[in-house]
């Protein structure tokens, strides 16, 4: 059970971290798709590996909480890595947390937990933990996503007219 501690510990940091953020910034999140590749230098193993991959971000707000969820797929020699998270963040910073499943090529698949914390606005750099039965592995990585904006509706629920004439 000793992970789980650390996990705990780095999660709650993390957290504290982030409603700092939160509460001391106007920035905040879009409501957004967003989706683009990624590149890991991955250290903790026996040997480092340089992975890719690419995710995809729904983004939003609940009661002026920007929240979202992510999809997404790493791949290095050997072992490729599915993983879904939760996340949280104010655009520029955030974090996120989520289970992941890694198909390993001649060996038994992992499950485990991964969590990323981040700093960007579609472009940007993340640091990755992923926790399991066999101890953890870090990555920094680069990435680049293009957003797509949905959900762009006038606060007071009435249709702005933006027509030449202003009528």
């Amino acid at each position: 059970m000793k992970p789980f501690k650390s996990i705990n510990a780095v999660v709650k940091n993390k957290l504290l971290l982030l409603v700092a953020l939160l509460a001391f910034s106007s920035a905040k999140a879009q409501d957004v798709f967003s989706v683009g590749p990624a590149l890991h230098f991955n250290f903790g193993d026996k040997k480092p590996k340089v992975s890719w991959g690419v995710e995809a971000s729904l983004w939003w707000f609940e009661d002026q909480f920007p929240v979202s969820g992510s999809l997404g797929f790493d791949r290095r020699k050997g072992s490729t890595v599915l993983y879904m998270q939760a996340q949280t963040g104010i655009g520029i910073a955030g974090v996120s947390a989520g289970p992941y499943l890694e198909l390993r090529k001649e060996d038994v698949a992992v499950l485990g937990l991964q969590t990323d914390y981040w700093v960007n606005y579609f472009a940007g750099l993340n640091y990755r933990v992923r926790y399991n039965g066999e101890g953890k592995q870090r990555a920094l990585g680069i990435y680049v996503k293009a957003p797509m904006q949905f959900g762009l509706d006038d606060e007071d629920g009435e249709e702005d007219d933006w027509d030449w004439d202003w009528d």
